[in-house]
């Protein structure tokens, strides 16, 4: 979403024929929605949705089962509490329409690519908003533009303000002197996040961030993560490696682990001075907002440069 799609249009019309102001916005599949009066009961099948709530200081009224779940309940969110909202059942790709009618929302946020044939089966229930930020400045678009149309501007631009004056924190104090990497998967088949990734636009900034999408039909979506190997990995070599690991079963090791099994994983500069962190993946890879994105600032400084804490 750029900056004219993260907007909010307000049609004011005359106090003679008595119409309510409207408030509306365009969503990253650039359909516009529009509101009477402003959002109340946010439905979240998407984990961003839960980094805005928490943002606007608002709860969802319903949330889908599994990394949704899981980072409603981190204590950077809602803690315990978490695990009581409301439980929107099936799987992540499939929420269950059911539970989404039966939470009543007035707005359900969902992944644009994933969740677009909810509009649909919502039709009449409620509309939709599909976000798929790939840039730490459209995660901050999305956000005051979503704080507009539920009357939580000021929550909404604090929380902007707050992520930017931490950025702008780390960019002074960091010596820019570590290469870095994100990488993520379920097994030794795993990707890299490059500079035009969500937590490659926010890595860039602190640290020597080489990983990029040469070969755009490796990266077909456009949400800058690509498929890497480790000879390729070798050819940069990166000092700190952030793991995001994803388990689709039980007992499933995390990445890390399996890639250790690997021999060519051990010649890696980063493997050898210790610096290979897992981090969590709901908040690291998934949360895509502006709490997340603080929180991934705040944890790669403290383990690029320790020195300066």
């Amino acid at each position: 979403m750029n900056s004219d799609l993260a907007k909010e249009a307000m049609s004011d019309t005359s106090a003679a024929d008595g119409a309510e102001e409207k408030l509306s916005v365009v969503d990253d599949t650039n359909t516009e929605l529009t509101f009477e009066q402003p959002v109340e009961r946010v439905a979240c099948v998407v984990s961003f949705c839960i980094d805005v709530m928490a943002e606007l200081g608002m709860e969802p009224v319903a949330i889908s089962e599994g990394g949704v779940r899981t980072i409603a309940t981190q204590e950077e969110f809602y803690g315990e509490k978490g695990q009581t909202f409301a439980s929107i059942g099936g799987s992540f790709f499939e929420p269950n329409l059911e539970d989404l009618v039966n939470a009543k929302p007035d707005l359900v946020i969902g992944l644009k690519g994933v969740h677009d044939a909810l509009r649909e089966g919502l039709d009449g229930v409620a509309p939709i908003i599909l976000v798929n930020p790939v840039h730490y400045s459209e995660s901050l678009e999305l956000i005051e533009a979503i704080g507009r149309i539920t009357g939580k501007t000021a929550e909404a631009m604090a929380a902007a303000e707050t992520f930017l004056a931490k950025l702008k924190e780390a960019k002074e104090m960091s010596p820019k002197n570590k290469k870095a990497l994100i990488m993520f998967g379920s097994d030794v088949n795993f990707a890299v996040v490059t500079d035009s990734g969500l937590g490659g636009t926010v890595m860039k900034e602190i640290a020597v961030y080489p990983w990029k999408v040469n070969d755009p039909s490796e990266d077909p979506y456009g949400d800058g993560s690509i498929p890497y190997s480790l000879e390729k990995l070798l050819e940069e070599n990166p000092d700190a490696i952030f793991v995001e690991s994803y388990s689709f079963g039980p007992g499933t090791k995390p990445l890390s682990e399996q890639l250790a099994d690997l021999p060519l994983w051990s010649e890696l500069r980063a493997v050898k001075e210790n610096k290979v962190i897992e981090v969590r993946s709901p908040i690291w890879g998934d949360g895509r907002g502006t709490r997340s994105l603080g929180i991934l600032l705040d944890e790669s400084m403290k383990f690029l440069y320790p020195e300066l804490y």
